[in-house]
């Protein structure tokens, strides 16, 4: 595998899962904030999965997966059983545009599902490629400690201040300037974020 990052638009992706279980559930939980389109393939579901399914946030299809037809529009393909005989099939006689990201092995599909912290704009997704989930959790902790949720509120200001400054008359290393500035600490501070953009808009 030579696995490289991107950020991919999966509004309108049809994401399949095949199996009910708690991997299953973990797979979901990280795409129904991604994509509406969701559809599980299994006998059972977990009581969360089933919740959602009651909910209409995901779709279930409730038998065994059987054959290509079951996966032939999914964009993005998620093995997440337990039957090695089944997960072989679906690496067989999947369609040749969709990814597909084998949950018990990495490393026979081409897709691997980061964990992921968002913070508004921010979004950072940590994988050790299969190595160790553990340091991949360790990891997204530290992150979540050094991001907490109110660090949302900083990336808006940013993506605020980025705009306006685009849109402003200033000269090119001005805009370059203000926007290196706003990357100090000390605009955490709402007041000094309130300052700012009140200036900002004055040279608009």
């Amino acid at each position: 595998m030579s696995l490289m990052p991107l950020m991919i638009d999966m509004q309108n992706k049809h994401v399949v899962i095949i199996g009910g279980g708690k991997v299953a559930e973990r797979r979901v939980h990280k795409f129904i904030d991604f994509t509406s389109h969701i559809r599980i393939i299994s006998p059972e579901l977990t009581p969360n999965l089933n919740e959602l399914y009651q909910d209409s946030v995901i779709e279930w299809i409730q038998k065994k997966f059987e054959s290509s037809e079951d996966i032939a529009q999914a964009d993005l393909i998620i093995v997440a059983t337990n039957d090695e005989a089944t997960n072989q099939h679906i690496l067989k006689v999947k369609p040749p545009h969709a990814l597909i990201n084998m949950a018990g092995e990495a490393s026979q599909g081409n897709v691997i599902v980061p964990n992921i912290l968002r913070r508004g704009h921010l979004t950072i997704s940590i994988t050790t490629n299969g190595a160790s989930p553990g340091l991949t959790s360790q990891l997204l902790s530290e992150f979540e400690q050094r991001f907490p949720t109110s660090y949302e509120s900083y990336v808006d200001f940013l993506y605020e201040c980025r705009t306006k400054v685009k849109n402003s008359s200033l000269s090119s290393t001005e805009k370059q300037n203000i926007l290196k500035a706003l990357l100090d600490e000390t605009y955490l501070d709402t007041k000094k974020q309130k300052e700012i953009k009140i200036w900002l808009d004055s040279i608009n």
